[in-house]
Order: structure tokens, then C-alpha cells, then sequence
């Protein structure tokens, strides 16, 4: 939390320091439902009748969700035609029936830009311990759980180049750092990745895209003193992604969006008291729809649902039953964007 709020107040400095020019923001409100908040197995679903402690202490395996944010992009240098903008988000989220699940997220963005579809970025997104579920903390015990939490710091810089008036790309490189509170701190990886993208616009209406990033990532934690922490959790994986959205201008909705995601992983342990993970990949999958309707110049809504699922694949039929799950979501978002001018 502390490094968002240093980067919030980072920009919220710049901004007062380039004050010449005007402030675009939006105030964001999502509501939401999630079906399987902590990513429960079908045989996990049956297990939390008779073990309690999977439940981390709530009742409920679904939640409502409710999240606030705010973001903001300003020009803080113009000159013949080309500019540097900086942006920024904050955010909080609430899982209503999940006590350990409510986080902080956020960054911003440094944009150098020089035409249309034509800019340099550097992206820092942070989002600050994030609740998975309750593990067993096998450095201490068989059978006692805790709560394990997550935050990630994520930055990349992207290229993005127009090639002609209907088609532009964008390629970068990032890296992710995964780090887990304590006394999961074993897990912790270090998350190298190339992206690329290409963008198609057809007669001004309708939008196709399909991106690949292919993943390295590296366990660079390890003590001798504890079994689970000798084992190997790099893995690499390859994630492709294809939105379609389409304009329609009518009296009903505005933009309508289908995506679909898919990654496929595998762990590079070979290790054979590490059953877990040796041999282990999956497939996950995700497929989203969107509608967006502008209700006024300022104020639009945006209903969208997601289907989530992952395959595991593992030579023990014990592994793949605990690894997958199925997951869905909707939400319902609003957001008021605005202008500050008055310098």
C-alpha cells in the first residue's frame, strides 16, 4: 500500500507542478458478483463441508463486490505536435462476504506520444496484498492453516507504431514481481515477459486485435531449513489474447466487446517429492462480454460478464482435480469523467 500511495502522491505533485495545462480524471464505481472468490476445485466445494478451515473463517464460497477509484491524465509537456502525458489510478475493493479480501491497486503511466498511435510508454501498476485463500503453512505444520496474500509490482515499457491508417502495433517487455506476505514467502517469483500486439480497424466501426506474451518465471527463493522451500516453482507459460469490439451509435447501446484469454502453463520441477507441481501445466482459460452505453456527455455504464476456467494437466489424477475450477463474474460499472481547468 505504501508504494501506491507514493506514486499517487507523486502524481498528484506533478500535476499541481504543471499546472498550465488541464486535468482529465474519471471516478470509477464498480459493483460486482464473483461465483468462486477463492478458486475452489469441485472436490474442494464438497471438502469444505467437512474441513472448515478451507473456508478461512467465512460462510460463503460467492461474494458481491463493490470497487472505488479514480483516474487522471495530464499533459505536462507540448511542443510541435508532440507530448508527454502522465496518468494515474487508485483504487479500492471490497468483497462483501470475504473478510480478508479487500486491497488496494493503482499506479501510472509516463506517455512520450507523437501522433496518432504513435507513443512510447513506461507502465507501473502495483496491487498491494491480495487475498488468495487459506494454505497450510507446512514450515511448522501439517494441517494448520493460514492466510495467503500476494502483491504485485508490475512494470513494462510498450512501443506502440502505427503502420498504416487502419493498423498499428505495440511490443515491449515487462517484468512482474510476485511477492507473498509472510509465511508464504517461499513462493515469491520473479516474472519476465515480451509483449506484442497487433490492431485492425475496419471502415471505423469495428475493432480486432490478438496479442501474445510469452512468460519466464524464476523461484529465486530458497531455504535449506524448510522441505517446502526446495521446491522448484519456476514455470513458463504463453498467453494469448483476442478482443473484437464493435460501434453501434444506437438509441440503446453505444459499444458492444467479446474477448477471449488464454494461457498455458508448465512448471519446470522435476522433482518427485514435489507431486504438486512436477509435470504440472494447464490451460487457463477466460471469455468476457461487454456492453457500454454513454448516458450523458460525462457519465457512461458498462455491464460485462466473465467465464473462467482451468484445465490442469498433472500425471496424478489427485492434482488435476484439486487445480481446476470454474469461475463467474459480472459486473456493473460507472464512470464520470471530467475536466479540471480553472488555473
Amino acid at each position: 500500500m505504501k508504494i501506491v500511495k507514493s506514486i499517487f502522491s507523486v502524481f498528484i505533485y506533478n500535476v499541481l507542478l504543471f499546472a498550465s495545462t488541464p486535468i482529465e480524471y474519471s471516478i470509477n464505481f464498480d459493483s460486482g458478483y464473483d461465483s468462486n472468490v477463492m478458486r475452489f476445485s469441485n472436490e474442494e466445494f464438497s471438502n469444505a463441508s467437512i474441513d472448515r478451515q478451507l473456508m478461512g473463517g467465512v460462510s460463503t464460497f460467492d461474494s458481491f463486490i463493490y470497487r472505488l477509484g479514480i483516474k487522471g491524465k495530464k499533459s505536462i509537456w507540448n511542443k510541435g505536435g508532440k507530448n508527454i502525458f502522465l496518468g494515474g489510478s487508485y483504487f479500492w475493493s471490497n468483497y462483501n462476504n470475504n473478510i480478508h479480501k479487500k486491497y488496494w491497486s493503482g499506479g501510472f503511466d509516463l506517455t512520450f506520444k507523437w501522433g496518432a498511435y504513435n507513443h512510447l510508454k513506461y507502465v507501473l501498476r502495483n496491487l498491494d496484498s491480495y487475498y488468495l485463500r487459506h494454505y497450510i503453512n507446512r514450515d511448522i505444520s501439517i494441517s494448520d492453516m493460514m492466510p495467503c496474500f500476494f502483491s504485485d509490482r508490475n512494470q513494462k515499457i510498450i512501443l506502440t507504431k502505427r503502420i498504416n491508417r487502419s493498423h498499428w502495433f505495440s511490443a515491449g517487455f515487462g517484468y512482474l514481481q510476485r511477492y507473498y506476505d509472510r509465511p508464504f514467502t517461499e513462493f515469491d517469483l520473479d516474472i519476465y515477459y515480451f509483449h506484442f500486439r497487433i490492431n485492425k480497424k475496419i471502415k471505423k466501426s469495428l475493432n480486432i486485435s490478438f496479442q501474445i506474451e510469452p512468460f519466464q518465471a524464476k523461484d529465486f527463493f530458497n531455504e535449506n531449513k524448510h522441505l517446502p522451500s526446495n521446491f522448484d516453482r519456476s514455470y513458463e507459460s504463453l498467453e494469448w489474447y483476442m478482443p473484437v469490439s464493435i460501434k453501434l451509435n444506437n438509441l440503446i447501446v453505444d459499444k458492444i466487446g467479446v474477448s477471449l484469454k488464454k494461457e498455458s502453463r508448465y512448471y519446470e520441477a522435476e522433482d518427485p517429492d514435489d507431486p504438486l507441481h512436477t509435470g504440472r501445466g494447464h490451460v487457463d482459460s477466460k471469455f468476457d462480454f461487454w456492453i457500454k452505453k454513454r448516458l450523458f456527455e460525462s457519465v457512461s455504464v458498462t455491464f460485462s460478464t466473465r467465464y473462467r476456467t482451468r484445465e490442469t494437466q498433472s500425471a496424478f489424477d489427485w492434482v488435476k482435480e484439486l487445480k481446476s475450477f470454474e469461475q463467474i463474474q459480472f459486473w456493473f460499472n460507472i464512470d464520470w469523467d471530467l475536466v479540471y481547468d480553472r488555473y
